[in-house]
């Protein structure tokens, strides 16, 4: 049930956990976004314990700015909602807290949701993070000039660049408030399920921000493809598509050759982040008792 009341032309959700090294370059984006029209940011603290939320208040004088709890669990997914039901607008654009909004965002996502219902804009790898970190994450699956991808073999997902207007959120019950992380990934499906087609704004750029350690890289890794058994789990009847057992083979071997070729951080990165998906695959397929390695 939403809360909401009329005010604002675009509202921003921003949840945050212990955000405190990342957050303030956020905000600052955010600050020096020009729009027409106006809006309102709903920051949500998921139970920090730094001073991410002191940082975050800082900026009360530059924003129309709310900063709400969300303390009855851990997970973006339930925090974004929290954010949604204490938004006043009827589009809503949601934002990570360790990422950055590059100029003329907000403007782009904001003159798309004039026209269409559910949106996203085109990732940039290359500005928040060194060469070799990118490496480790592979060639960028969203560019402007390349159409969104069906990950999984479902629908397109919106990622963390997102922007959908009330009713289309509404209608399928937000974010999954169960699934730690690839949330995003689910509501970006049922939204699409029910009938809304996921619009791509390749002028509205939204800069991702890795992980910059090899243990941090390897933990991330672990962790989003952990989720990736519950996902399937729910999705497989639609089409979720899951590897081979010759694949997930080749993938191993391939894996030990590399592993035992690496020499330096630049040769490791990519295969601690391989490591970490394989190891986080397995580890999910037993927490959730289906397989999907």
């Amino acid at each position: 049930m939403s809360t909401s009341q009329p005010g604002f032309d675009l509202s921003v959700v921003l949840p945050f956990r212990n955000a405190a090294d990342t957050v303030r370059e956020q905000l600052e984006a955010l600050a020096d976004q020009e729009l027409d029209g106006t809006w309102e940011l709903v920051a949500v603290d998921n139970c920090s314990e730094d001073a991410s939320r002191e940082i975050i208040e800082s900026f009360s004088d530059g924003l129309d700015l709310r900063v709400v709890e969300a303390p009855d669990r851990l997970g973006g997914g339930y925090a974004s909602n929290v954010g949604a039901q204490h938004a006043s607008a009827q589009k809503l654009v949601f934002v990570d807290a360790d990422d950055v909004v590059a100029p003329g965002y907000l403007s782009a996502m904001a003159a798309a949701l004039d026209h269409h219902d559910f949106v996203t804009g085109a990732f940039d790898q290359q500005t928040l993070n060194p060469e070799w970190v990118r490496a480790a994450q592979g060639s960028a699956w969203r560019e402007p000039d390349h159409p969104l991808p069906n990950q999984f073999g479902v629908f397109p997902n919106a990622g963390a660049s997102l922007g959908i207007v009330r009713a289309a959120f509404e209608k399928v019950g937000g974010f999954p408030n169960d699934l730690p992380r690839m949330y995003d990934i689910a509501m970006s499906w049922e939204v699409q399920f029910a009938g809304t087609a996921l619009h791509y704004v390749p002028e509205a750029v939204y800069r991702i921000r890795y992980r910059n350690s090899l243990l941090e890289l390897f933990q991330q890794g672990f962790a989003e493809a952990s989720c990736a058994p519950l996902l399937y789990k729910r999705y497989r009847r639609a089409g979720m598509r899951r590897r081979t057992g010759g694949q997930i083979m080749r993938s191993w071997v391939r894996l030990a050759i590399d592993l035992s070729k690496a020499r330096s951080k630049a040769d490791l990165a990519p295969l601690v982040v391989r490591l970490g998906r394989e190891l986080g695959r397995l580890s999910g397929s037993m927490r959730f008792r289906v397989l999907f390695p």
